[in-house]
């Protein structure tokens, strides 16, 4: 379902504002401290120890290219699965430039999914891009994921370490006509990195042919970086500007706990 996505749009990473939150004078701080630290641009992927990657608000994509396609049956199926509240305005310029969930207070989330995922695997986002929901009140972004490693599959269409699959989150920014640029998403939630390697545990819906994310982490060989908050004490950041966590291990050790984990686990429920 990428044929739109071969042009590879410029992917960028935007945050405003936070509705209810952050002040205006908040976000230009935090807007200040991403220029003079650096951007969320995706043109780089290379982290080491000492530089972790930065919250991801998702890939940038020009409003023509978001829009839905009718004419598309599995695009809109995606579509209207974002579809929202008929009362809320479609996007436009007159939006927000940024609204982001914050993450409740009874929030939990398991740091190793096995039982609640079809397919867990390593591999690459290759392509990535938003989109508009069919009633173009809301946002999303598809990625392209080449598994180079399967740990679990589950469920057909099995994942294979040849080609690619799709996979998508809630969120992600457009840039309309006027050079405006409206951003969505879950802040407890960082979009993966177009050219960056993951471990990621993926929910299969057959309606649309294509995985969630629920829960990832990027492989960086002398680090690991959790794309996701685990509960509301998690956000240790200040606002959107933050730094992914680091896990403290090496990738080796990292892939050595998560399949020790799959097989103790598949044990017990046997």
């Amino acid at each position: 379902m990428f044929h739109r996505m071969r042009d590879r749009h410029a992917v960028e990473s935007h945050v405003k504002l936070q509705r209810n939150v952050i002040s205006p004078v908040s976000a230009v701080l935090i807007l200040l401290s991403l220029f003079t630290c650096g951007s969320f641009g995706q043109t780089s992927v290379a982290t080491t120890a000492s530089s972790p990657p930065l919250f991801s608000a998702g890939p940038t994509t020009d409003y023509k290219a978001a829009l839905p396609n009718p004419g598309d049956v599995l695009q809109f199926r995606r579509g209207e699965r974002y579809n929202i509240d008929p009362s809320v305005p479609e996007l436009g310029e007159g939006s927000d430039p940024g609204i982001w969930n914050l993450t409740p207070s009874h929030f939990r989330k398991d740091a190793m999914p096995f039982a609640a995922s079809d397919a867990v695997a390593i591999g690459t986002v290759t392509a990535g891009q938003a989109y508009l929901s069919n009633d173009k009140r809301e946002l999303y972004s598809e990625f392209e994921f080449s598994p180079t490693e399967v740990i679990k599959n589950s469920q057909a269409p099995y994942l294979l370490t040849v080609g690619e699959v799709d996979i998508q989150r809630r969120g992600g920014a457009v840039r309309l006509p006027s050079g405006k640029v409206l951003t969505r998403g879950a802040i407890w939630e960082s979009m993966p990195r177009i050219g960056a390697r993951y471990l990621l545990f993926l929910k299969y819906d057959p309606n649309t042919q294509d995985y969630s994310i629920l829960m990832g982490y990027e492989l960086a060989g002398n680090e690991v970086y959790r794309l996701d908050e685990l509960n509301a004490d998690d956000g240790s950041h200040s606002g959107i500007a933050h730094l992914l966590r680091a896990e403290g291990v090496t990738e080796g050790e990292f892939l050595d706990r998560a399949k020790s984990t799959f097989v103790s686990q598949k044990a017990t429920a046997n």
